[in-house]
């Protein structure tokens, strides 16, 4: 099981940005405008795209943003966690074990996430981040 463990102080916003390459980092990283300047561009019907250039190479981007009233946080993987409470002997007996908990700590806070593509911009039917970010947005809805 998890449990999410909301930031004592205000969590910073971020950028999450999804990159068609492997970089061998996962995690912040303090770019100064030289080497990251995402241009995004609207144009009036909610549809975002974003240019940016990585390493000479351009990159084309779709903006999604996030619906009203969901909380978008980054959760990083921690050894924390929580022990089950102990019960009473005879429930205890007949219960099955209680799982462990592990803790997730709230470290940043977004509300869009950009998916580039190289040269083109990604394929809303096409493009697994996208397809999947719109299918976990569906099916959140529907528990809604």
């Amino acid at each position: 099981m998890l449990a999410i463990k909301k930031s004592e102080n205000s969590a910073p916003k971020c950028a999450v940005n999804v990159l068609p390459c492997r970089i061998q980092h996962n995690g912040p990283v303090h770019a100064s405008t030289r080497h990251w300047t995402p241009e995004v561009t609207s144009d009036g019907n909610q549809n975002s795209t974003a240019t940016a250039y990585f390493r000479g190479r351009k990159l084309n981007g779709r903006v999604l943003d996030l619906p009203e009233g969901y909380r978008d946080t980054i959760l990083p993987n921690t050894t924390n966690s929580t022990t089950p409470m102990a019960l009473d002997t005879e429930e205890e007996q007949q219960e099955e074990p209680t799982p462990e908990t592990k803790v997730l700590e709230e470290i940043a806070t977004f509300d869009r996430i950009t998916v580039y593509g190289h040269e083109v911009q990604p394929d809303a039917q096409e493009d697994v981040y996208i397809k999947g970010i719109n299918e976990w947005i569906s099916l959140a809805g529907a528990n809604r």
